[in-house]
Order: structure tokens, then sequence, then C-alpha cells
């Protein structure tokens, strides 16, 4: 019997890359924290963690391409089922703190919908966790009705987003050429050029998330017709897309406002303010475009969240073996739908928006630690695939598919990923940590960074550890 599915081509793949990686929000929080010095770093990122790491994965993925199971059987081909469970668990972590910081995205984007402006600031911050604690319990209760109806609103919204991006970049370019307006940005040696000191590395892991979903990449190749041919072009080319977009994003940015007045707008706000500025430029009637803009990503969003919701948990609680957790958490319905872990992960949210509000004077700062709290907490599951995939192929395992060669690119391409992770993890924050005068005054930064992820991590240990332990109780018992 002829099979008759029909295969993945170049540009699809290509596609099925790039838009799951690329964020227009990621060009404008990078442009806050780093300013022109961005456009160097997004090549730094793409061309020597991005392509390597989807390279690394699609190899993995051809070797496992008889499993179900993703990241975890990616890792526990090659260094064994714990480390396997670090990965695929701090994963799950990272999306945690990913959703906590979108749900305080929503009620901005929703106000610059209403508003044509953001409504929110220091005086009335604190109301964001609530709203986001609302919003966690809808989204979850509808995420539990089926999400499969969400799914095409989202892939339109991400569609009408990436059109929006080009549109931004083209309208920028083009109106400094032709006279619209001059570059709002003065271009020097000092200023493009990256300084790699504590404040630069304190949020290199925010470049890092910015281009996370080459995980995306590797679930494809057995879908792909001629994938020896076709994956690698595909990758490259995918490398070419995201960093040029990423680098002419940021040029247009800074293009149409300076670094002062990017900084001021903040992470929540400059994504919006840029585009603002960019439609009044034109002569255009900024406020109203804006609003249907943020009203196109509302909606988009929200819709792309109650799917996020739940791919998460059906990854990390379909891939790891039975008994790991306890039943009531993998327990799934007709449809597959987890209903209990998502309402785990639910409360576990709501935890997580919560704390926050314990001394939040400025909601700068509370979008600044969201988004390193969810970059970091990504970074670590990056290390141990490097790890990983460098011990498979070091212990001369040749998948079917093959991209590095030889055993000097395997080396130099795993390092490489695995430095730069690490450097995103314990760079996270360490612009406060290095200002400290003493040990107890950089205990805070440590643990205000670091404390919720790694917590996590030893808690995932400890409910696997109890669930395993109450199983072997049960079955001496039967």
């Amino acid at each position: 019997m002829m099979n008759n599915t029909k295969k993945l081509g170049l540009w699809t793949l290509v596609m099925l890359i790039f838009v799951p990686t690329f964020g227009f929000g990621n060009i404008a929080s990078n442009a806050v924290a780093l300013g022109p010095a961005a456009i160097p770093s997004w090549l730094i990122v793409s061309l020597l963690f991005f392509l390597p790491l989807s390279v690394m994965i699609a190899e993995l993925a051809s070797a496992n391409k008889d499993k179900e199971g993703g990241l975890y059987s990616w890792i526990e081909c090659s260094i064994g089922p714990k480390w396997a469970f670090i990965g695929t668990w701090s994963y799950f972590v990272a999306n945690l703190f990913y959703l906590q910081m979108v749900f305080a995205r929503i009620p901005v984007m929703v106000s610059w919908a209403l508003f044509g402006e953001n409504r929110f600031n220091d005086t009335n911050a604190y109301m964001l966790p609530w709203i986001a604690l609302g919003l966690a319990i809808a989204l979850t209760f509808i995420a539990t009705t089926g999400v499969k109806r969400f799914s095409k609103i989202s892939d339109l919204g991400g569609k009408l987003t990436l059109a929006v991006t080009v549109i931004f970049i083209l309208f920028a370019v083009v109106g400094v050429l032709v006279g619209r307006q001059p570059s709002a940005t003065v271009f020097t040696a000092e200023s493009v050029i990256p300084k790699f000191d504590a404040n630069y590395f304190s949020t290199f892991s925010w470049l890092i998330l910015a281009v996370a979903g080459a995980e995306v990449a590797g679930t494809y190749i057995k879908d792909v017709d001629n994938p020896k041919k076709v994956f690698p072009k595909a990758v490259i080319l995918a490398t070419i897309f995201i960093a040029g977009a990423y680098v002419l994003g940021s040029l247009a940015i800074c293009l149409v406002a300076s670094p002062e007045l990017i900084a001021e707008a903040g992470v929540k706000d400059a994504g919006y303010v840029v585009y603002k500025i960019l439609a009044e430029n034109w002569g255009l009637n900024g406020k109203i475009l804006i609003q249907i803009y943020a009203g196109i990503l509302s909606i988009s969003s929200i819709a792309a969240y109650v799917v996020w919701l739940e791919s998460p948990i059906r990854a990390m609680f379909s891939e790891v073996p039975e008994g790991t957790f306890p039943k009531f958490l993998t327990t799934k319905r007709e449809d597959g739908t987890m209903v209990n872990a998502l309402w785990v992960q639910c409360g576990i949210l709501l935890v997580l928006i919560i704390v926050p509000l314990a001394g939040l004077n400025s909601i700068d700062e509370f979008f600044n630690l969201l988004i390193t709290l969810s970059s970091l907490s990504l970074a670590i599951p990056y290390i141990v695939l490097a790890a990983a995939y460098l011990t498979f192929r070091l212990k001369g395992n040749v998948p079917p598919f093959v991209m590095l060669k030889s055993k000097a690119a395997v080396v130099i391409a795993s390092t490489v990923v695995f430095i730069l992770g690490v450097l995103a993890f314990f760079g996270a924050g360490w612009g406060e940590i290095a200002e400290a005068t003493s040990l107890r005054e950089a205990m805070v930064p440590i643990l205000k960074n670091y404390g919720g992820p790694v917590g996590f991590i030893i808690f995932g240990f400890l409910i696997t550890y109890l669930t395993k332990k109450v199983t072997k109780s049960d079955s001496k018992i039967a």
C-alpha cells in the first residue's frame, strides 16, 4: 500500500523553523537592553548558537526517528534518563516562567489596543499580577475544553505579526532613504560593537530566548522529503532569515527611535512606541494604527497562549517513562488533554505570578525580571542537549542524518553552544551581582534570578523520588 502522506518541501520547512522562532517583541526587548549593539549580537547568537543547535537537534532527531518523544529521547539515548529528565523538566520550568511573563504582558497589549497607550505605570503596577491571575485561570479553563480550534488563530496571528514586522522594516528604511525622517540614532563603532562586560552578559540570555525554537526543527525531519539534501539547506536558509530579520529589525528600530527613547519606553512598551512613531513619520494616525496592531496582537497572542498552555504539558508528561510522575498528573482524557496537569500547572503559575507582588515598585524592573527568569531557565535544556550530542557522537554513533561530518566539527559546534548556554545562564542578572559590595548584598539578586528556576528543578526531582517510592510500596503490598 502506497504512503500518500505529503512530505514537507524546502520552503515549508524553512517557515516551520522560522515562524516559531522569530518575534518582533524580541527585537524591541533587546533594543532596550543593548541599543545599537543588538545588531551584531543577533549575528553572534544566530550563527554561533541557533545554527549549530538546529543541526545537532536534527541529527539527534534522525537517530530517534522511530520514537514519539522529542527532547527526552534525544538526551536519554546519549547520557541516560536522569539527565534526560533534567533537560525535559527544565524546559517545562522555562515554559512556566515564560507563561508568567506573557500573562503579565497581555493586559499591556489590551491597554494599547483600547486606548492607544499603556495605562499601567509604577503607581498601579500592582494591578498587573492580579489581572494575570485571572487570565491564567480563565485561559487554563479554555485549554481544558480543547486547544485545536485555537491553533489556526495562533498560526494566522504569527503570520500577521511577521507581515507587520516586514512592513515596519521596509517603511523605516525607506523613510530614511527618501528623507521622510532622519535616522534617530547616530551609529558609531563604540555604540554598535558589544562591550562583552557584566552588563552585556546580564541580558545575553534574552538573545538566547529570542532564537529559542530550534527544537521544533528536529521534530519534522521524518516528514521531510530527501532530508539529507533538504534539511541542511532549510537550516541554513532559516538561520539567514532569522539573523537577517533580527538585524534589519534592530536597525529599523534604531532608525525610528533613539536608544534613549527606546530605553525610556522599556521592554513593556518599546515595540508599540516605535511603531507609533513610524506611522506618524509617514503622516498617518499613529494612535489608530497602533490600536489595530495591538488588537491583532492581543487576539492572536491569547489564542497562541491557550495552545502553549497545553503543548509543554503534553511534551513533558508524554515523553518521560511511566511511573516518573503520579498517575494523577499523567491521566489523559479521550482527546489526549491532560486536565489535571493543566490545573496543577495553573496552580504553580498563580504562585509564580503572586510572588513578584512582594516589593513590586517598578513596572520596568518587573518585566525585566520576568524575561530574565524565562530566558535563563531555557538555557539549561540547551546546555544539557549540547553535552548529550557531544557524548552521542564521541561514542561513535552515526545518525542516519549527518551534517557535522568530522569529529572536530562535532566538538567545536557542541562546545560553542554549551559555553554560550552557560554564559546565558550565569550571566543573567550578573550586572546586579557584580555591583554588590558584599556576599550578603549579592545574595539578593542571586536568589531573585536563580532561586526560582533551581528550586523548581529540585522540586521536580522530589516529585519523581516520592512517586517512585510510593509506587514501590504499592507493588510490595500488592
